[in-house]
């Protein structure tokens, strides 16, 4: 018996310590993702983002905070495994050629970037309305 109790022992003292790295990891592992804010204001997009790096789980949050209805769209997207979440909803499929974003609504784009080079972006309800990510094939030294 005295035996088996220690064997327990070691399980319990095991699983506290693995339970303890899961949760000091999983920051670590969130942060892999690469987050683009894209942010819809007075008709233009403002884009914040740091080095892309080929191969990544990616992420491009689109905040529309204008009074109108705007379209998120690229063709970065074609052809590519693709996640958008949208109010509480989540659509999925290999590419898409745009979002359309109400006023005062966000939608998140779940992708891996795979193709480098520059990709832009436009909203077809105005096309005046440009921009662009800038993927680069060379790894930071």
């Amino acid at each position: 018996m005295n035996s088996e109790k220690m064997q327990w022992g070691w399980v319990l003292v095991l699983a506290v310590t693995c339970g303890f790295w899961w949760e000091t990891a999983g920051p670590i592992f969130a942060q892999s993702e690469q987050i683009v804010e894209v942010t819809i204001k007075d008709f233009k997009f403002v884009t914040k983002q740091g080095p892309l790096r080929l191969g990544l789980p990616s992420v491009i949050k689109v905040r529309n905070e204008d009074a109108e209805r705007h379209d998120f769209g690229s063709t970065m997207f074609e052809g590519i495994p693709t996640q958008i979440e949208k109010d509480g909803a989540i659509v999925y499929g290999r590419g898409l050629s745009g979002v359309f974003l109400d006023p005062k609504r966000d939608v998140a784009i779940r992708f891996n970037l795979t193709r480098p080079g520059r990709h832009e972006f436009r909203c077809s309800i105005h096309p005046n309305m440009k921009g662009e990510l800038l993927l680069l094939s060379v790894e930071a030294v």
